[in-house]
């Protein structure tokens, strides 16, 4: 019996990339699923048949809703990814959603044993907190949260995981190294725990995928990654304007929201409404600076006493005291956003002028086509005369039906 009918597999390997969700995760959920057939070819498996089926297998897994709702397609989606991993002959099988990393003890356990006897490795990227705390903040305002980034750091730090939900548990049961890592070596061996560091966020690609890619054994001309962006964090204005339009939209769109403001606002709109503006970078409030550069170094002494192997150093985490100067959400001024909703305004009004006359021409395509089969239908018509036209044709020519 081969490899792929007995599930087994020759020293096969499956890592799991558990988050931290902020460090880079969306960019390697695109770079893996634009490079599936590419990895493939290079004897790394995939497993997920859909851009979206790693969050319905983690949702299936910590059985978890999500805005309020779950989806029944998610049943079983955990199950299915894990056995397409175990029928995969090849060497290698990768598995990447940032909400793994708060799944508890029991959950992870229950992930391990379904990707057995594979030997299962855990994958955790991060970097300096301060960056983490604006970028989570960030992600926040795309789920059309409002609170200010100023309480949101206030409370985090104040009250820790205990914060006002849900922002104490999606912070530090997400994005804490130490946390994260220290409930997944109940069921993986610290050996097999990698860390993958990484600087300041700065507009172009971060080393995520390189090191990811060497530690998953693909060479480095396996994979084309060039054409996809770079996850890059908003400039103060953008996410104050995002979180001041959410106020108003977020009840209005409901269950469109994500998707609305993914493909008219982030990167799109909010962009072209700041053009006139500037782009100024977010910092941390000046009272939390010396905070965050303190927690960063403790999680980076805690990470290397634990002794997990890390790729990249520990030093990118702790090189900047904090993001550096920049500006707070809070100090942006009313004209600023004024400004920016204009341009934010005509932007959408442009989107909206050549969407309707895509449809436009779309509804031309559609009569035009009606017109054609009319005029098939004529000719057809046309070609063969009606039975009157015939008996008439028949009677004047003496002749008569059989």
């Amino acid at each position: 019996m081969n490899a792929r009918m007995d599930g087994r597999g020759s020293g096969k390997s499956v890592y799991l990339h558990i988050g931290a969700p902020t460090a880079e995760t969306a960019f390697l959920h695109r770079a893996l699923w634009d490079n599936r057939r590419r990895l493939a070819d290079a004897g790394v498996c995939y497993p997920v048949t859909a851009p979206q089926e790693h969050f319905a297998a983690v949702m299936d897994l910590r059985e978890m809703s999500w805005g309020g709702r779950r989806e029944p397609g998610w049943d079983g989606a955990w199950a299915r990814m894990a056995e397409r991993a175990r029928e995969w002959d090849g060497p290698t099988v990768v598995f990447s959603q940032g909400l793994l990393g708060g799944a508890t003890e029991q959950q992870v356990k229950r992930a391990v044993a379904a990707l057995e006897p594979a030997e299962v490795h855990v994958v955790f990227a991060t970097r300096d907190l301060g960056w983490q705390l604006i970028l989570d903040w960030q992600e926040q305002l795309r789920h059309a949260h409002t609170i200010t980034f100023e309480r949101f750091v206030d409370d985090l730090v104040a009250r820790g995981i205990d914060a006002p939900e849900p922002y104490g548990e999606m912070f530090w049961g997400l994005h804490d190294p130490v946390r994260v890592l220290g409930v997944w070596e109940s069921a993986v061996p610290k050996e097999r725990v990698h860390v993958l560091t990484l600087p300041a966020p700065d507009g172009g690609q971060s080393p995520l995928w390189d090191r990811f890619r060497a530690l998953i054994g693909v060479d480095a001309g396996a994979c084309d990654v060039g054409g996809i962006p770079a996850d890059e964090p908003l400039s103060a204005i953008e996410a104050e304007l995002l979180r001041r339009l959410n106020e108003r939209i977020g009840p209005a769109l409901g269950a469109d929201y994500e998707r609305t403001v993914r493909e008219h606002l982030v990167g799109h709109g909010l962009t072209a409404g700041t053009d006139t503006t500037g782009r100024p970078r977010m910092g941390l409030p000046a009272r939390h600076a010396e905070w965050a550069a303190n927690r960063t170094r403790q999680i980076a002494d805690a990470l290397r006493g634990a002794g997990y192997d890390v790729r990249g150093d520990l030093g990118e985490l702790t090189a900047a005291r904090d993001p550096g100067p920049g500006m707070l959400p809070g100090d942006v001024s009313d004209e600023s956003i004024a400004t920016a909703s204009v341009g934010v305004a005509a932007h959408l009004l442009g989107e909206l002028t050549a969407a309707r006359e895509r449809i436009g021409l779309a509804h031309l395509r559609s009569e035009m086509a009606g017109v054609q089969d009319n005029l098939r239908r004529l000719l057809e018509a046309a070609a063969a005369p009606p039975p009157a036209l015939q008996r008439a044709a028949r009677r004047a020519t003496g002749r008569r039906n059989p």
